[in-house]
This record gives structure tokens, sequence and C-alpha cells, in this order.
């Protein structure tokens, strides 16, 4: 099933793979862009294969109902100084 885990030939573990993207185009080399995407309904994320050419988007695990996936950049984003700083006054 795609995004579950499962063993290698060499008996690491890996999630996997979508063959085709939604619109039936073979994923392989060169044809897809490999992501992780943040889930907020779960505390864990998923995996995300973008097909090249559709640009679509297949996610293992698949989403569910309680996924929550962020879209988009943040809205705020708070540098590690910014947020040292802000820490160190009263």
């Amino acid at each position: 099933m795609l995004g579950e885990l499962v063993q290698t030939t060499d008996g690491k573990w890996m999630t996997r793979p979508p063959a085709r993207c939604p619109h039936g185009h073979t994923l392989g080399a060169g044809q897809v862009l490999m992501g992780h995407q943040a889930c907020l309904g779960h505390g864990g994320g998923h995996t995300t294969w973008t097909c090249h050419r559709w640009e679509t988007t297949v996610y293992g695990p698949p989403l569910n109902t309680h996924c929550t996936c962020l879209d988009g950049p943040a809205v705020v984003r708070l540098s590690y100084a910014a947020a040292r700083d802000s820490q160190s006054q009263p």
C-alpha cells in the first residue's frame, strides 16, 4: 500500500512510493520531486511525491479527514536570533 513502511532487499526500511501520479504519468528518476509535508492532524507528517509533468502531489500515507497539512509558506517566520532575544528580555 502506498505510504506504508516496507523493508528493502538490503534490510533497510523505506516508505513505499507511488508508481504513477493521479493522471497516470509514470513517476521515476527525473520525473518526481520527493519531499515531506508536516501534518497537524496527527503530529507527524506525510512523504510527498510531486509529478513534474502535472504538478500534482501524492501523499504517503494518504491524507485522511483528521489531516491538516500546512498550505504554503508560514505567515510569520521567526529566526533563532529573534526567538533567543525575546526570551532573554524580562
